[in-house]
This record gives C-alpha cells, sequence and structure tokens, in this order.
C-alpha cells in the first residue's frame, strides 16, 4: 500500500512538474517577438465606445450613438461608419517587423515621446469609459516601409517597426457623413425653381422637360443637365447648427422643389453670401394617409406598406437635417444659381459642354 501510495505521489510531482513547465513555456512563447505578429492581436472591436485621435494639436473624438458614430467636435453631426471601421480595421491589421527597443532617449529620436507633428495618438474606449487600447504611431522608416509605434496603456512597453507603412486619419472633417441625399436624376418627376418648371406629360418612360420652350429656342443640354441632377450624390464642404452665429445672417430666399416618382420629394432652401452657398434641405410626401382594407391585394398592401415606410423616412429625415444648414463647393452651388435664361438657347446654337 506504501509503495503504490509513492507511485502516485510520484506521478502527481511529475504531473505538477509537467503542468509548471507547460505553463512557463507558454507564458515564455507569448512574450517572445516574432515577426509578423499583430500589434493589437486581442482587440474585440465590438467592446469599442470611443475613438479618440490626435495629431499635430488636433483632436477628432467619435463617439458611438446607437448604431452609429459622431464627431464630437462638429457638434455631434453623424460620422461616415465605414471611416471608423476603416480606421479600426487598419490598427487591427498592423503587423510587426521587428522589436526596436525602449527608453526615452529612442522614443524621442522616433517620434514617440514627445509626440512630433506627424505622431498620430489613438485612444479606444470602451463603453465604461475606460481606455482600451492607447498608442503611438511615430516616424516612418527611414529606409523602407512601416512606422514605429508603441502602446502605451502599459508600463514599459517596448517600440516596434512595423511591417507597412500606418495609415490613419486625423481630421474631423476626414469622418463626416458629408452626403446628404443621393437621387438619381432619372427618379426625378418634376423640378419647380426660381422662375421655371420641369415636369414630364405623365406617359411611362417620358422625360423630364423644361416646360414653356419658346418656339424657335430649345434646352441648353448642360445647364439643364446641372439642375437635373442636383440630389444626386448631394454633398456638404461645411455644416453648421443652423443657430449657429456664422450663418446667423444668412437669408433663404431661393427655393428648389424636387419630387420623385416614389411621391416622396425634396424642398432646398438657398442663401448667398459672396461666393459661397449654403443650404437648407427638408423632404415631404405627397401621400399624407392610405387606406387598407380587409380585401386589399397582397401586391396593394406592400405598395401602401412602401409608401408608409418612404413617409417614415422623410420624417427621420427631417427630423434630423432640420437642424443644420449646409455650406457646398463652388461647383455644385453654383447649379443653384441658374435660372431659366440659363436653361434655354437658339435652335442651332451649338450646346457647351
Amino acid at each position: 500500500m506504501n509503495q503504490m501510495n509513492q507511485r502516485l505521489a510520484a506521478a502527481a510531482a511529475v504531473l505538477l512538474a509537467l503542468s509548471v513547465f507547460s505553463y512557463w513555456n507558454s507564458v515564455s512563447r507569448a512574450e517572445r517577438f516574432e515577426s509578423g505578429q499583430k500589434f493589437l492581436p486581442n482587440l474585440n472591436p465590438d467592446e469599442i465606445a470611443q475613438v479618440e485621435v490626435i495629431q499635430g494639436g488636433e483632436q477628432v473624438t467619435l463617439s458611438r450613438d446607437g448604431d452609429r458614430y459622431v464627431v464630437e467636435e462638429v457638434h455631434d453631426y453623424q460620422a461616415r461608419n465605414e471611416g471608423v471601421n476603416r480606421l479600426v480595421r487598419n490598427l487591427l491589421d498592423i503587423e510587426l517587423a521587428k522589436e526596436v527597443g525602449s527608453g526615452e532617449s529612442l522614443a524621442a529620436e522616433l517620434g514617440i515621446e514627445p509626440p512630433g507633428e506627424d505622431t498620430v495618438e489613438v485612444a479606444l474606449r470602451n463603453a465604461a469609459g475606460s481606455d482600451m487600447v492607447r498608442l503611438r504611431v511615430g516616424d516612418r522608416f527611414a529606409d523602407g516601409s512601416g512606422n514605429y509605434v508603441r502602446r502605451l496603456d502599459g508600463e514599459d512597453a517596448p517600440i516596434y517597426l512595423t511591417e507597412a507603412t500606418v495609415l490613419i486619419d486625423s481630421t474631423a472633417d476626414q469622418f463626416l457623413q458629408k452626403e446628404i441625399v443621393d437621387a438619381a436624376s432619372g427618379d426625378v418627376v418634376r423640378i419647380e425653381g426660381p422662375d421655371f418648371t420641369f415636369s414630364k406629360d405623365g406617359e411611362e418612360g417620358a422625360d423630364l422637360v423644361l416646360e414653356r420652350v419658346p418656339s424657335g429656342r430649345r434646352e441648353k443640354t448642360s445647364e439643364v443637365g446641372r439642375v437635373k441632377n442636383f440630389l444626386s450624390r448631394l454633398r456638404f464642404s461645411e455644416v453648421h447648427l443652423a443657430d449657429d452665429e456664422e450663418v446667423a445672417d444668412l437669408t433663404f430666399d431661393g427655393e428648389f422643389r424636387y419630387e420623385l416618382e416614389d411621391g416622396s420629394g425634396y424642398v432646398v432652401a438657398v442663401a448667398t453670401r459672396e461666393d459661397d452657398r449654403y443650404i437648407r434641405i427638408g423632404g415631404y410626401h405627397t401621400v399624407q394617409q392610405v387606406e387598407i382594407e380587409r380585401d386589399t391585394p397582397e401586391e396593394e398592401l406592400q405598395e401602401k406598406a412602401d409608401i408608409l415606410n418612404r413617409a417614415e423616412e422623410m420624417q427621420e429625415f427631417n427630423d434630423y437635417h432640420g437642424s443644420w444648414i449646409y455650406k457646398l463647393d463652388s461647383f455644385t452651388g453654383e447649379k443653384l444659381d441658374l435660372r431659366r435664361a440659363d436653361l434655354i438657347e437658339d435652335v442651332g446654337t451649338d450646346d457647351e459642354s
């Protein structure tokens, strides 16, 4: 019996030794640098609630608001989710070429501490506001691709050289959702401008044409096209809260009304300041209500459901965009300067491209 106990004790000692060795070996292997390893191997992007990017004294803060992010420095205006996703993906994709070292003098030499003009600092925070990751991207490698990077959320973290150049957007403008609306010119069935109207004759496939074109004159193709496609990928260059002092003196004295084939539409109010054009935009739906009977066919039910969904979309559009005034770039804004006289020409006149 004693001999059996001795054998069991010996086996237990061997297992304990193997367990200790296995643990030590795994820790040692985890701490050992390997070329090509990920810089942030354990980062869970689903836990990120806020992203802060700092470069050259400028800061942009992206905070999660429901299923999207907002840009805090621009009055919490919507951010492009794809822009935030790209930033996080670029961080997750960072692979390391080699461990460079540590120490204050090396950090200063490589643009890590203190940060230089080109140094980018990124903090990723969870819903509790605590840093999940904080890092700096320093100078580029002089003899090839790659940047020097270091985590700041741990003590005595080493500096690494990355396999490839690290690209991080670092300004609020790069993250803003600048597209206001995107409606193809083919979806437009009526346009009412300050002194002109475009309409269709009601037949399926009919073209949108300028009304009351005098005999001997015709539409000027290039200018008419600019009016028709105004809502196609409509973007702003600057955004302001409607009560900002910077836009308080604007007078919105021009109006364009675009009606779409699904019964919805947009009203664009225009203000001009020197060479700049500003707009307020609102949506509407021509169908105010729908009636559903017990024997309504399924196809008709779907059509009415689509109408209600679109009407709801327009209400959500107004709830959001009603708070903002948008400045347009010059090419887009100049479309709103067009009047009836600009849209017609004598028959036989070569149209300008």
